[in-house]
């Protein structure tokens, strides 16, 4: 599937987001958005992480960048099969009180958008950047992608209007 932004996305009842890519940058231990935006999306949907990563590692990322307040439930690598299985989606909708409810999932990799595609969520993808833009897009795209979202997190407000 093509990111086509004539299309127009069904309004969600839940926010789904992935932890390292998404939110910060696991790795250089920075927050790729400030607290403000997610606190912001907060008010209007519930959200919930889900990651690949051990909860020990969710929980002290989410900390540290301000981010916990602002979400609801965290699905770890802990919880059952990761990504791209649908299960960690179909549990943090479960978590939040929103199973079949219609919600985005905003992820950076293509087993995030495979995984929110197989439980029925809306696959969204933050619009790479840099060097190997252009082929990881395409990849993001060909696993299902319907919206590249530029600025990541932060663009996302956009397409919520």
């Amino acid at each position: 599937m093509a990111d086509d932004r004539s299309v127009a996305l069904p309004e969600p009842e839940a926010l789904l987001l992935d932890l390292d890519g998404v939110l910060a940058d696991i790795e250089r231990r920075t927050a790729l958005v400030v607290p403000a935006v997610l606190a912001e999306l907060a008010a209007r949907l519930p959200i919930a992480v889900v990651t690949s990563c051990p909860a020990w590692l969710a929980d002290s990322v989410l900390n540290r960048h301000g981010f916990l307040p602002y979400v609801r439930a965290v699905v770890t690598s802990e919880d059952g099969p990761g990504k791209p299985s649908p299960a960690p989606v179909l549990l943090a909708l479960e978590r939040l009180g929103k199973d079949g409810a219609i919600a985005w999932m905003l992820g950076d990799n293509p087993s995030d958008v495979q995984a929110a595609r197989a439980a029925g969520v809306i696959a969204l993808a933050v619009a790479p950047v840099g060097i190997g833009a252009e082929a990881h897009a395409r990849r993001l795209c060909a696993a299902g992608a319907v919206r590249l979202v530029d600025g990541g997190l932060a663009g996302l407000g956009a397409l919520l209007g």
